[in-house]
C-alpha cells in the first residue's frame, strides 16, 4: 500500500496535507487501510521516513476515497513504494523506447530515469504516463485512479514552476512535458493540446542549442508528438519552426531522422496550415529540392529490402528495414513527398480532361507514398515504430483505393492499439477513402 507519514493530534501530514486524528498506536485511516502508521519524533522534530510493509499487489481493493499515493515530492523515498517501483521499471522496460526511437544516446530510457530521481516533477510525469498505459492496456481502473492523481501532481508541479521559468530546469521540463503529451493522448484526448501549449511557451522564450543532450531529445520528442498530432488533425503544427534550429548536415543515422524530422515539420506548416497561402512554383521546386537532396544523401542501408512472402499473407508488399529507425525515417520521407505533391502548383492552366488526368496522376502517387508506409509498418514488430506512424498512417490511409488494404490496416490497427495503449480508433475513422472530385489542389 502507499505510505503516508501520520503526525500528532491535530496536525497536518506534511506529504499529503491531512489531518491525522492522532490515535495511538495507530491513527484511524492507517487502521483502516492496514498499513503502519509513523510519527512525528516527540519535540518537534521529525522522524526518517521508513518504508512500511506493502501489500503484494499494487492495486488496492480500498475505494479512491480511501486510497492515498505516495508522493514524488522525494522521489528516493518514492521509490521504496513498490507501486511507483513497478510503473517506474514498466516505464523504462517498455515505454521509453517509444522516445529513443532515433535516439543513440536513449536519452529517455538511460537519462530521464536517473534525473527522475531528483526531479519530483520528471518522476511524477512518468508514473502519470506509466499507469495510464497500464490501465489501457491491461483494463484495470485502478491504474486509472493512479494516472490521474499523477498527472494532477505533474500539472501543479509545471504550473509551479512557471512563476520562476529562469531556474526552470529545461531539459528535464521537456521531456516531462513529452511525457504529459502522452497520457493525454493514451487517455483519449488526442486533441487536446494543454501541454503542447505550454512546452511552446517554454520553447519560445528560451533558445535551444540542438547537441547531444536531454533538452535535444526532448526537443525532438516535442516535435514528433506535435506533427503526428498535426498529421492526425491535418493541420499545421503548434510549433514555428525555425532555420537557427535546423540540425546540422546528417553524419550519423540520427542526425538523418532529425534532418527529415525537421523538413516534415517545415512542409506541413507550410501546405497544411489553415491560412497558408498555395505555394508558387518557384517555392515549390526549392522545397522539393530541399527534399530530394535529403534522400540523396541517405546511406544506401536505409533502403528497404525486399522479401517477398517473408510474413504473413499480406495485401502490402514486403518491404522491411534494418533498424527501426530506418523506417521511421523513411515514414516520415513519404509523408513530407506526398504533401509536397498535393500542393504542387499546377504549371499552367488545366482543361477539363487535363484536370481529370492530372487528379488521376495525384491519386497514384499518394496510393503509393501511403502504400509503402503501411508495408513497413506492418513488416516491423516495434511498437515504437507503431507510435511514431500513427500520423503517418492517419494521414495516408484515405488514399487506398484497394479495400482489402483498407480493411487489413484497420484490423491491424487495431492490434496495435491493444499493444501500445494508443486510441487507434482515431486514426481508423479515417479510413474511409476521399472522393477524388472532392480534392483541394
Amino acid at each position: 500500500m502507499p505510505r503516508r507519514l501520520e503526525h500528532n493530534r491535530n496536525q497536518t501530514c506534511r506529504t499529503r496535507r491531512v489531518k491525522c486524528d492522532g490515535k495511538r498506536p495507530k491513527c484511524t485511516p492507517c487502521h483502516r487501510i492496514a498499513r503502519d502508521c509513523h510519527w512525528l519524533q516527540e519535540g518537534g522534530t521529525t522522524a526518517a521516513p521508513v518504508v512500511p510493509v506493502y501489500q503484494s499487489s499494487p492495486l488496492s481493493a480500498a475505494t479512491p476515497h480511501e486510497t492515498e499515493y505516495t508522493s514524488t515530492e522525494h522521489p528516493e523515498y518514492a521509490l521504496q513504494d513498490p507501486q511507483v517501483a513497478k510503473l517506474f521499471r514498466h516505464y523504462i522496460t517498455t515505454l521509453a523506447a517509444w522516445y529513443d526511437l532515433n535516439d543513440s544516446k536513449r536519452h529517455f530510457k538511460d537519462v530521464v530515469p536517473v534525473r527522475a530521481r531528483y526531479n519530483p516533477l520528471l518522476l511524477s510525469a512518468i508514473l502519470a504516463f506509466a499507469a495510464a498505459n497500464q490501465h489501457r492496456t491491461l483494463g484495470e481502473e485502478a491504474y486509472l485512479d493512479i494516472a490521474e492523481f499523477y498527472h494532477y501532481d505533474s500539472v501543479r508541479r509545471l504550473i509551479s514552476l512557471t512563476k520562476n521559468i529562469d531556474s526552470i530546469p529545461l531539459g528535464e521540463t521537456l521531456a516531462a512535458i513529452c511525457l504529459l503529451r502522452s497520457y493525454e493522448i493514451i487517455t483519449q484526448n488526442v486533441s487536446s493540446q494543454s501541454h503542447l501549449q505550454g512546452c511552446y511557451s517554454l520553447l519560445a522564450s528560451q533558445r535551444i542549442h540542438l547537441t547531444a543532450d536531454l533538452l535535444s531529445a526532448g526537443y525532438w520528442n516535442y516535435l514528433r508528438e506535435d506533427i503526428t498530432v498535426a498529421l492526425i488533425e491535418q493541420r499545421g503544427l503548434m510549433i514555428t519552426l525555425s532555420n537557427q534550429n535546423a540540425p546540422a548536415e546528417p553524419t550519423e543515422d540520427a542526425d538523418f531522422a532529425s534532418s527529415i524530422t525537421f523538413l516534415l515539420g517545415k512542409i506541413i506548416n507550410r501546405c497544411l496550415a489553415v491560412d497558408s497561402q498555395a505555394l508558387a512554383p518557384l517555392e515549390w521546386e526549392a522545397m522539393k529540392s530541399e527534399l530530394d537532396k535529403w534522400k540523396a544523401s541517405l546511406p544506401s542501408y536505409f533502403d528497404t529490402i525486399q522479401t517477398p512472402g517473408l510474413g504473413k499473407q499480406s495485401s502490402f508488399p514486403s518491404i522491411w528495414t534494418l533498424r527501426s529507425w530506418h523506417t521511421s525515417t523513411l515514414h516520415y520521407y513519404h509523408t513530407a513527398m506526398g504533401i509536397l505533391w498535393l500542393a504542387q502548383p499546377a504549371a499552367q492552366p488545366l482543361k477539363a480532361l487535363q484536370r481529370i488526368d492530372d487528379m488521376e496522376s495525384i491519386q497514384r502517387k499518394l496510393e503509393y507514398h501511403a502504400t509503402e508506409i503501411c508495408a513497413l509498418a506492418l513488416s516491423s514488430d516495434s511498437a515504437p515504430v507503431w507510435v511514431n506512424a500513427f500520423g503517418p498512417i492517419a494521414f495516408y490511409c484515405p488514399w487506398l483505393r484497394d479495400t482489402q488494404k483498407r480493411v487489413e490496416m484497420a484490423g491491424e490497427l487495431e492490434k496495435w492499439g491493444k499493444l501500445t495503449g494508443w486510441p487507434v480508433s482515431i486514426i481508423a475513422d479515417a479510413l474511409s477513402p476521399p472522393s477524388t472530385t472532392s480534392m483541394t489542389l
